[in-house]
């Protein structure tokens, strides 16, 4: 008699039964609604991709998440640990065949070889939305809106939007003197409620230094609303420069009504 294989899913991953399915197409269905009703369309990628061109976007943390195996044929390939890579070679690659600018959406699932914990899996969706081939504060406007009408229409009761812009971000950098600290810096930052501030502010000085590091704290700290947040990252980056004004102009286009639910 044959052994009996014991079912079992690998660490990580996950089946979705009827009842968790069904909720989860019901929300697809909600965000690409309101996806195309602003001009967005849906592509596809595949899951496996040369690993050349997957390594190196993240850094070496991330780099060291990826599936990553030799194929029948020896090719060395990886498989997408996010939507955003994938996206840029899809880009390079059919540029000629799309007109610009191009609006897409995409959700699906990635895969990444992290530790596991509660709410973490190794495979799971997500779901990007891009406007690429135009640099206009109107692009901006419209990626803010759809993640407003997107929530809203999902139905979760109360929510903000935290706004950056990488640009002014690398102008503060600049001006505490850690203008190619960025990736760190940012890595540490996302450690922020996994670890308190005191850790990573230990982690920020030992990239940057201490007085840079308190800057960097400051530079990230909540506001009371988008007009004292802006207010004060314009300030740390030197003052006045061409990426605030974008911001300034974003935000005086905005109903007045809407304000409370924007936030730097």
């Amino acid at each position: 008699m044959p052994d009996i294989i014991e079912p079992r899913v690998l660490k990580g991953f996950r089946d979705y039964l009827p009842e968790a399915e069904i909720e989860r197409k019901a929300l697809i269905e909600i965000l690409e609604r309101v996806f195309r009703s602003f001009g967005f369309v849906p592509i596809d990628t595949p899951v496996l991709e040369y690993a050349e061109i997957l390594l190196g976007k993240g850094g070496g943390e991330t780099d060291k998440q990826v599936y990553r195996f030799k194929d029948h044929g020896e090719r060395d390939v990886a498989m997408r640990f996010d939507l955003t890579v994938p996206f840029a070679r899809f880009m390079a690659e059919h540029v000629d065949e799309l007109y610009l600018p191009f609006r897409r959406y995409h959700m699906a699932k990635v895969w990444r070889g992290e530790n596991t914990q509660r709410g973490r899996y190794r495979e799971f969706m997500q779901c990007d939305f891009d406007i690429v081939g135009t640099d206009s504060g109107a692009a901006d406007a419209d990626i803010v809106l759809l993640i407003r009408d997107a929530l809203a229409a999902l139905d979760i009761g109360g929510f903000s939007v935290r706004i950056n812009h990488r640009g002014l971000f690398n102008r503060f950098l600049a001006a505490i003197g850690a203008g190619e600290k960025g990736p760190a810096v940012l890595r540490a930052v996302d450690k922020l409620d996994k670890i308190g501030k005191d850790e990573v502010l230990k982690l920020l000085a030992a990239e940057i230094g201490d007085g840079a590091a308190a800057k960097v704290l400051e530079y990230i700290a909540p506001c009371a609303s988008f007009e004292e947040g802006l207010a004060r990252l314009e300030r740390l980056a030197g003052g006045p420069n061409p990426d605030a004004d974008r911001l300034h102009k974003w935000l005086e286009s905005l109903d007045p009504d809407d304000l409370g639910k924007y936030k730097m």
